[in-house]
């Protein structure tokens, strides 16, 4: 702390009137100069916080605001056209397992109709395998009565029996294959008519009135992110060229459950086209994170290393001119112009006009 004292001048006027006896009864003024008195005051002590010039690392950062969401997403729609959407079963946010049933059109359950047809499948395919049976019981019992019977020829009997079998054959296979393509049918319209969380994760978009809409072959109406996969993005491109490929920056999530300092590094930056993506590579270690969390990622714009360096806040700039204060041989403060390069982290880069070790007046 630096103290000094500053004397002032005062001039104080004392004006008296002197007053003579004459015997011609006039009088006679004084002269004001005569009764001029010069004293010395002492001013009230100022105190300067100085800053001394020192070397330093200077560098300039600017934070990106990132939340946490899922990277990977499936967009999920409707193969078909014309059908009413009957049911909805979930909101944007919800959190889904996969193979949960999302939303379904109208016709959807059809499980009477499933049930009939693979009944009558089962059933068909029983009888056509009884079939064989029965037709080599009855080969059999008739080539017993051949031999019992001294010879009695019964072939044309088992042509006959094997010609019939064989009509039965194809009447029970076409049905069992008849029933099996309208099953298909019915389980692909089925499936068609409903929507299925893929993986597990979370519904990030529904479409507004959704249920009651009518579908429209291939228009996307609900997208489902991936929860195993999970990064902090930012959407915006600034100050993209000043991070590199494996890059480690410092990231500090200041609410939720999550809240603490850690590492990140960029992620598959050849996929960043409209927003950027860092994944976590220190300090998560049982960490859980809630999407929708923000975080801020500190990213070095530019930096200079054991440069002459004063706090931001002893520097001045008038008319893009930039100056110091500093206290002259007399004690009187005084303005120094100087050159600033870089500023950043509370410090300037002083590139002229001052000297290491000099001092200027902080505040």
């Amino acid at each position: 702390m630096y103290k000094y004292k500053k004397k002032t001048k005062i001039l104080l006027l004392a004006a008296g009137l002197i007053m003579t006896a004459a015997f011609s009864g006039c009088t006679q003024e004084a002269d004001p100069g005569e009764n001029r008195v010069i004293v010395e005051q002492e001013a009230p002590e100022v105190d300067y916080k100085l800053a001394a010039v020192v070397r330093g690392d200077v560098i300039s950062s600017t934070g990106l605001r990132c939340t946490y969401t899922q990277y990977n997403g499936a967009n999920l729609s409707f193969p078909i056209s014309g059908k009413m959407v009957s049911k909805v079963y979930v909101k944007d946010g919800d959190t889904v397992k996969k193979g949960d049933l999302l939303a379904e059109l109208s016709g959807g359950s059809r499980a009477d109709e499933i049930e009939q047809l693979e009944y009558q499948i089962a059933r068909n395919e029983a009888l056509l395998a009884q079939i064989d049976d029965t037709e080599n019981y009855e080969i059999s019992r008739r080539w017993l009565n051949k031999i019992y019977n001294h010879g009695f020829d019964q072939t044309g009997d088992i042509e006959n029996l094997q010609k019939n079998n064989e009509r039965l054959r194809q009447d029970y296979t076409d049905a069992i294959d008849l029933d099996r393509k309208q099953l298909n049918q019915i389980k692909t319209e089925v499936r068609q008519s409903k929507l299925y969380a893929p993986f597990e994760g979370t519904v990030s978009i529904v479409k507004k009135n959704l249920e009651g809409s009518t579908s429209v072959r291939d228009e996307v109406v609900m997208q489902v992110k991936d929860n195993s996969e999970c990064f902090f993005s930012t959407k915006t491109m600034t100050n993209r060229d000043s991070i590199k490929e494996g890059q480690q920056l410092d990231m500090n999530v200041v609410a939720g459950p999550g809240k603490g300092s850690y590492k990140v590094e960029p992620y598959q930056m050849s996929l960043w086209t409209d927003q950027m993506f860092f994944s976590i590579v220190e300090g998560a270690e049982g960490v859980i994170f809630d999407t929708g969390d923000t975080g801020t990622v500190t990213v070095i714009i530019d930096s200079r290393e054991n440069v002459l360096t004063l706090p931001v806040e002893a520097v001045h700039d008038a008319e893009d001119r930039w100056y110091v204060y500093v206290i002259n041989d007399e004690g009187v403060r005084d303005v120094k112009w100087i050159e600033v390069g870089l500023t950043g982290g509370g410090l300037a880069e002083i590139v002229g006009g001052l000297e290491e070790g000099e001092k200027v007046i902080l505040r």
